[in-house]
């Protein structure tokens, strides 16, 4: 039985992923058929190499029918091992619940995806919280698979984990090196917080933002050269793409170390009640 125990335990470290963050792309570009311009089939041909969680966006959200082209770019991309999330904006509360989840179901009816990601998230407690927490039951409700993304783009209150699996509690394009995530958010574990940065101008400056948010418990992330001029810092893929996925797809799993060192330290204790057993 300790031979069995110890084997196992080996082998679970042996095997356990050691790969933490994801790629969460603001994918607010057309599925285009033309090479230079095909950043879809970019993010399909990173999809083996890093997990990326796409958010589609459409006609800022779902649009009124299918559209071919995104049906192809989506699928695609999902059976290459990627993940597709539907953009749908809340106006921090301001939009009906209804007028929400209509897109919702649009996006469900027309195209294979993942989850949802809610924009213009409110981070105010009282009754908008209520109005996101119900927006998450309803979503549920119609897929319980479905991940649900809320971006208020910064520092938020904690009981808006309630509302959204998942918390943008970052997007900028300055400030990401003096930034201070509220303590809260070490309560939870990575995968619970992503970050978005743009108007990062090259490779060097990325690679220690990618450090950063690994430090700063984040399990989604995602950095871009592409800047505000047309209002859309987000209709393109970064001119370092290759290397930011190289990058994200280094950055260690926290809870491994942990395991690693539990396991090392069990089989530390083996090894000294055997040695001890000998003497």
């Amino acid at each position: 039985m300790k031979k069995f125990a110890f084997s196992f335990l080996v082998g679970l470290l042996l095997s356990f992923n050691t790969h933490a963050a994801n790629i969460l792309l603001p994918a607010y570009f057309y599925p285009s058929s033309n090479p230079s311009l095909s950043f879809w089939d970019e993010m399909t041909a990173a999809a083996g190499q890093v997990s990326i969680t796409a958010i589609m966006n459409p006609n800022s959200g779902p649009g009124s029918s299918v559209n071919s082209d995104y049906t192809t770019a989506v699928d695609a991309f999902r059976a290459a091992g990627g993940k597709v999330v539907g953009y749908v904006h809340t106006s921090y509360g301001a939009r009906t619940q209804a007028e929400v989840l209509l897109e919702v179901a649009s996006y469900a009816s027309f195209y294979n995806i993942d989850g949802i990601f809610l924009d213009e998230m409110s981070n105010q407690p009282g009754g908008l919280l209520a109005y996101y927490q119900s927006l998450y039951s309803n979503i549920k409700s119609t897929n319980p698979g479905y991940r649900v993304f809320g971006n208020p783009g910064t520092n938020t209150l904690e009981s808006y984990l309630t509302a959204a699996d998942v918390l943008v509690t970052f997007e900028n394009q300055t400030g990401y090196g003096t930034f201070t995530p509220d303590t809260w958010t070490n309560n939870h574990t990575a995968d619970h917080f992503a970050h978005l940065l743009y108007n990062v101008s090259d490779e060097a400056a990325m690679l220690p933002n990618v450090a950063l948010a690994a430090d700063r418990n984040v399990g989604y992330l995602y950095i871009t050269n592409d800047t505000r001029v047309d209002e859309n810092p987000w209709d393109t893929l970064p001119d370092y793409w290759n290397a930011e996925v190289s990058a994200i797809s280094a950055i260690p799993e926290p809870s491994s170390g942990l395991l690693l060192l539990s396991g090392l330290g069990l089989i530390g204790f083996h090894f000294q009640k055997l040695k001890g057993a000998r003497v």
